[in-house]
């Protein structure tokens, strides 16, 4: 058990891996699907009812809401009967603080049934896809190496049908991103109003196949600019793109919402369908696990609070390379996911591989953006920013 630093929990998000890695689609550049075990048993009874007391206990009062993040692999695959023990487990254990359910999955097992019950219990639903059909295929295909488009849009049309909401991740990879405009019109089209968009670093120790689908830097911020200067020209206040909204925040004066561009980090915990809780999602080795909600005492407070995970946490900030440190960009950009620093600076340091594309995108947006500022500090929508 590592020391205890606080007696009460610092606010943290649970990524909660109901079935593992176990998915019914095959995308080459998923980071997780290195874990899929097709006989291991996804989460029990027992594990569930644990994790949802251990959960809501754990967060501090003062917290707004708490969340549920339920991901995976394909976190459907484990069967409405299961979310809905989970929505009356919730009941029981609730406090005075609202409860938030949220689900990542790609869309391609959503039904009437699914669309009625993400409405009925307010269900944030976030659909992975990559744009349009022949951009989508390209990596996101199914076990049996067919498309998955057709399913997932279907999907998306269900939770249309029952009004709800939901918003897309887009994976940017060295393959599609050339096509920022076309798939940040696609996706505007078939009614995302906020767009993630999660940049590919497909990492040696996570990789299956010998392609490696890693942007370059400079692709990287090919692609904002492209889709930026679509935003900006057409859907400031109507589209988000978290991205750009996490940065014009930090402008303003609030703290990035964004682990990837905090300061430090280590509040994005991950708990296994088995109860083992890990640091982070991005980093689901043994190496960084901190603990077990089945062994005695072993409360998810106390192990965001840990020695462990707060220098876990710390150490994003600690292992800075001197570019950063120097670098005018840094509070925008904070040197961005350690796990992206594979590649090195002139003298050997660790550095973000999509530095150099971070340095173009702020370049190119940041004079637009400090005028949004600017307008929004005197009362008027970012819209307004050209009389600025």
């Amino acid at each position: 058990m590592t020391e205890q630093l606080a007696a009460t929990s610092i606010p943290y998000s649970l990524f909660i891996k109901a079935e593992s890695a176990r998915c019914n689609l095959d995308c080459h550049y998923c980071y997780y699907l290195k874990n899929e075990d097709k006989n291991k048993p996804g989460m029990d009874a027992e594990t569930l009812k644990k994790l949802v007391s251990n959960h809501i206990q754990s967060q501090p009062a003062q917290i707004p809401v708490i969340d549920f993040i339920w991901h995976g692999g394909e976190p459907m695959m484990k069967g409405l009967a299961f979310y809905q023990t989970a929505i009356e487990l919730q009941q029981v254990h609730k406090s005075a603080t609202p409860i938030q359910n949220t689900i990542q999955t790609n869309g391609t097992l959503i039904n009437e049934r699914w669309a009625a019950f993400f409405a009925q219990h307010n269900f944030m639903v976030g659909i992975s896809i990559d744009g349009p059909q022949l951009i989508n295929d390209i990596a996101r295909i199914d076990k049996s190496g067919n498309s998955s488009f057709e399913r997932t849009m279907r999907g998306i049309q269900h939770l249309k049908q029952q009004n709800v909401e939901f918003n897309t991740l887009t994976v940017i990879n060295n393959q599609n991103y050339k096509h920022g405009k076309a798939i940040y019109r696609f996706l505007k089209d078939n009614g995302s109003t906020y767009l993630q968009f999660q940049p590919c670093i497909d990492h040696e120790m996570d990789r299956r196949f010998d392609y490696d689908w890693t942007l370059t830097g400079k692709q990287w911020g090919e692609f904002l600019c492209n889709i930026f200067d679509e935003w900006a020209a057409n859907d400031i206040g109507k589209i988000y793109v978290q991205f750009f909204e996490n940065c014009l925040m930090i402008l303003m004066g609030h703290q990035s919402q964004m682990c990837h561009h905090s300061e430090t980090c280590g509040q994005q915990l991950m708990i296994e369908s088995n109860g083992e809780v890990f640091s982070c999602d991005h980093y689901d080795y043994e190496r960084y696990k901190i603990g077990n909600i089945h062994f005695k005492n072993n409360s998810l407070a106390h192990m965001v609070n840990s020695l462990e995970q707060m220098l876990f946490g710390q150490n994003k900030y600690d292992s800075l390379s001197q570019k950063c440190l120097r670098c005018d960009f840094k509070p925008l950009c904070n040197g961005g996911c350690p796990k992206n620093r594979v590649s090195k600076t002139n003298n050997g340091e660790d550095h973000n591989v999509l530095c150099e594309g971070y340095e173009l995108f702020f370049k190119h947006a940041l004079p637009v953006m400090l005028k949004m500022v600017n307008a929004m500090k005197q009362g008027y929508s970012p819209v307004h920013y050209p009389m600025f």
